[in-house]
């Protein structure tokens, strides 16, 4: 049993971890097993191949969410199109993100289905072999999580604590600017992320303890255990007591 007597980023193969949120990016199936892990199978899929090659898509019945009629900063946008292509790394048809009057290096928004619904986890395959961003926002429009996804048949996405209520995808650059986004994993529920897990890798070991004192030092919020606002003797009392609880 793991007795612990008395804020750092860890930098994995997978994801790069930071309390109360977690990233992906790397290849896919290792990453989407991963990811498919801590959302505790809650990011439900899209996968389009139930879409028409050609069909303007908004609502995705696959998962809680839709792609908004909007453009990153928040212009009016026609909905983004199915593509019907072989090259679709599952299935035959993947999301575009240009066509239906979007130009060339279209972003896509994506929202939950419900205004009032925020979205804990979300994760995609990028289709093609372009560098993508992918970005959650709060309600006021502060940048909660972005990741980088890398090209070719990788999953790069999020799972966020507190939620995010619209998420941005937007290529980096590339040649011609036409991304697909093919297998979208959306959770519109609350992912419980362990509070003493501080890297989030499902293990408590020394990399916990030395986040948590590296955030108590730099009196981080996510080292005030007792959530009074102060970083004390008790705040670390606390962590020890939870730590060797360890997390359910």
């Amino acid at each position: 049993m793991r007795k612990l007597a008395i804020v750092f980023c860890v930098w994995g193969s997978v994801s790069v971890v930071c309390a109360d949120v977690v990233t992906y990016s790397g290849p896919l199936t290792a990453t989407r097993d991963q990811f498919n892990a801590d959302s505790d199978g809650l990011a439900l899929l899209e996968d389009f191949e139930s879409f028409g090659g050609g069909q303007a898509v908004g609502d995705m019945p696959g998962n809680g969410a839709r792609f908004a009629e909007e453009y990153a900063d928040g212009s009016s946008a026609p909905l983004p199109i199915i593509q019907a292509t072989f090259a679709a790394p599952s299935g035959s048809q993947w999301m575009q993100n240009f066509g239906n009057g979007r130009p060339a290096f279209s972003s896509w928004v994506i929202r939950p289905d419900d205004p009032g619904d925020l979205i804990y986890a979300f994760g995609q395959v990028n289709a093609q072999g372009d560098w993508v961003r992918i970005e959650g926002f709060d309600a006021d429009d502060n940048l909660i999580v972005s990741v980088d996804a890398q090209p070719i048949l990788c999953f790069a996405g999020f799972i966020v604590r507190e939620g995010v209520s619209k998420v941005v995808v937007t290529p980096l650059g590339n040649f011609d600017g036409l991304n697909g986004m093919d297998d979208v994993q959306i959770s519109t529920q609350e992912i419980n992320l362990c509070d003493v897990d501080l890297n989030c890798d499902g293990n408590l070991d020394f990399f916990d303890v030395s986040a948590f004192i590296a955030a108590y030092n730099a009196m981080d919020p996510r080292a005030d255990f007792t959530g009074d606002g102060e970083f004390d003797f008790f705040d670390v009392s606390a962590y020890i007591a939870q730590y060797n609880a360890g997390c359910p």
